[in-house]
């Protein structure tokens, strides 16, 4: 049974606002309706390159050594 909300009180620039808020959220749940039929489609698994630079230091360094203010 579908909800009725009174907004008589309300200025139509309001009311307009309702309603785009219930259009918006119907086709939210459209969506993720469709998406539960379709086959869930795995993300590529990206290799991470971080950034490197060459340094002296031969060992670990902790944070407290690379960032003398902690």
């Amino acid at each position: 049974m579908p909800k009725v909300i009174d907004l008589h009180n309300l200025p139509d620039e309001d009311v307009r606002l309702v309603e785009e808020l219930v259009e918006f959220l119907e086709e939210k749940a459209k969506r993720k309706h469709t998406c539960r039929e379709e086959k869930t489609i795995e993300p590529k698994e990206e290799k991470i390159n971080f950034a490197t630079w060459p340094s002296d230091v031969i060992g670990k360094l902790t944070r407290e050594e690379i960032y003398d203010y902690l």
